[in-house]
C-alpha cells in the first residue's frame, strides 16, 4: 500500500470505526439473493399514510434538519479557518493543513446529505453550486481561474455570479490541494489572491448553507412541515414518501454506476482521473459516508424506519432481511477497501483492489433492484423520475 495523502488518513480509519459500530447495531454483512416479489401484506395499506407520517417527522428531525445543521456548522468553521490562515504573515505548512481539514469536514457535512433533492438545495442551482461534478468541460478550473484575473477585490456575491464550477466545494478543492506545489496557498506569487479567492468561495458556501438551513425551519421557508405534512411541493404524505424514495434510490445508483463503476473502467489502472475528489483523493470516504447515510435512511437509526414498517406493519420480513443484508454488505465491503487502500488511484491499480471494487459494484446492484422491486411493491410506492436513468 502506497499512502499517497498521509495527512488524510485519519478520517478513513474514523469512518471504518464507524462502520463498526453501525453494523454491529444493523447485524452481519454477506451478500443477499435474488430480490423476493413481496406477498400480500395483511395490513390494509390505506394506514401507510400514518406510518409513513411517522417515518417522515423521524427522518427529517433525526437526519436531515441535523444534516444540515452540521453543514452550516462546518461552513462556519472553513469560513473561520480561512480568516485565520490568510490573516498569517507567513503561515506554514501546518496552518495550511489546519485551512485544509476544514475543507474535508465540509465536504464530508455535504456528503451526508448529498442525496437530498428537494427544498431549497434544488433552487437557484444550489445543488450545482455547492458541487458541480462530474466536471466534463473543466468548469472548475476555468471558474476559480477567472477569478484569479480579477483586479478587484474578489467577493462573495461575486462568486456566486460566475459559472457554477468556481463556486463551491471542486472549486476550494482547486485551491487548497493545487497540483502543483508552486500554486499553493503558501508558495505561489499570486498567493495573496488566492487566498482571496478562497475566503469569496468559502464565503458563498455558507451562505448557501444558511439559505437551505433557513427554508427548513420555522421562521424560514418551513419546508419541514410541506414533508411532514405532505402539503407544498406535496401533493400527500405518501407524494413525500415517494420523492424521497426516488431521490434515495437515484444517489444509490450514482454511487454504484457515477463515483465506482465507471471509474473502475474495463482494466487496470481504471478511470482514476476522472473520480470524484482526484487533488484530495478523498472519493472513497465520500462513498463511505454516502453508504452510511443509505443505511440511516433505512433504518431511521433509532426512529421509525423502513425497516419497522416493513416488518411491524406489513409483515415482510423477509424483503426487510434482504435490503439490511445487502445495505450492511456494501457497509462492510466500503470499509475494508477504506482499511486496505490509502488511495483509490493505489487501490484501482492493485488487481485486490479492483477485485474489492467489483463485488462492491455487484452488490450495490442487488441493493438497486431489492429497492426499484421488491420494496416499492411491498410499500405500493409510484417512485417519480429518476435523473440517473439511461446514463
Amino acid at each position: 500500500m502506497i499512502n499517497l495523502k498521509s495527512g488524510l488518513k485519519a478520517p478513513h480509519v474514523l469512518i471504518a470505526f464507524g462502520f463498526t459500530t453501525l453494523l454491529s447495531a444493523c447485524g452481519g454483512g454477506g451478500s443477499s439473493g435474488n430480490s423476493t416479489t413481496p406477498t400480500t401484506p395483511t395490513t390494509e395499506t390505506t394506514d401507510l399514510p400514518t406510518e409513513f407520517g411517522e417515518y417522515l417527522t423521524d427522518l427529517t428531525d433525526g437526519h436531515i434538519i441535523p444534516a444540515y445543521e452540521d453543514m452550516y456548522s462546518e461552513a462556519l468553521a472553513l469560513k473561520s479557518a480561512g480568516d485565520t490562515f490568510c490573516g498569517l504573515t507567513a503561515p506554514s505548512s501546518s496552518d495550511l493543513s489546519d485551512y485544509q481539514q476544514t475543507w474535508s469536514a465540509f465536504n464530508s457535512a455535504w456528503q451526508s446529505i448529498q442525496w437530498l433533492k428537494v427544498g431549497a438545495v434544488v433552487e437557484d442551482s444550489r445543488l450545482f453550486r455547492i458541487q458541480l461534478w462530474p466536471d466534463e468541460n473543466d468548469a472548475v478550473s476555468r471558474g476559480v481561474e477567472s477569478l484569479l484575473l480579477e483586479q478587484i477585490t474578489v467577493t462573495a456575491d461575486d462568486v456566486s455570479g460566475v459559472n457554477v464550477g468556481g463556486q463551491g466545494i471542486p472549486a476550494l478543492e482547486y485551491l487548497l490541494f493545487p497540483e502543483d506545489s508552486s500554486d499553493s496557498l503558501i508558495n505561489a506569487s499570486d498567493k495573496a489572491k488566492r487566498c482571496e479567492v478562497s475566503l469569496a468561495i468559502a464565503q458563498n458556501l455558507l451562505n448557501i448553507s444558511d439559505e437551505i438551513l433557513t427554508d427548513w425551519q420555522a421562521s424560514g421557508g418551513d419546508y419541514r412541515s410541506q414533508l411532514i405534512e405532505g402539503t407544498g411541493d406535496f401533493s400527500s404524505v405518501v407524494d413525500s414518501v415517494e420523492e424521497l424514495t426516488t431521490n434515495w434510490l437515484e444517489h444509490i445508483e450514482i454511487v454504484e454506476d457515477s463515483k465506482l463503476f465507471e471509474i473502475l473502467g474495463d482494466e487496470s489502472p481504471g478511470n482514476y482521473e476522472n473520480a470524484e475528489h482526484v487533488l484530495t483523493d478523498e472519493s472513497l470516504l465520500s462513498i463511505a459516508t454516502n453508504i452510511e447515510t443509505f443505511l440511516s435512511i433505512y433504518t431511521n437509526d433509532d426512529g421509525k424506519g423502513f425497516d419497522s414498517i416493513l416488518i411491524d406493519f406489513l409483515e415482510q420480513q423477509t424483503i426487510s432481511d434482504e435490503i439490511t443484508t445487502s445495505l450492511t454488505s456494501v457497509a462492510t465491503q466500503i470499509t475494508q477497501i477504506n482499511l486496505d487502500f490509502d488511495s483509490y488511484e493505489t487501490a484501482l491499480a492493485d488487481s485486490q483492489g479492483r477485485e474489492a471494487i467489483t463485488n462492491l459494484v455487484d452488490e450495490m446492484r442487488i441493493l438497486i433492484d431489492l429497492i426499484d422491486v421488491s420494496f416499492t411493491q411491498a410499500l405500493d410506492l409510484n417512485l417519480g423520475f429518476n435523473s440517473s436513468d439511461g446514463d
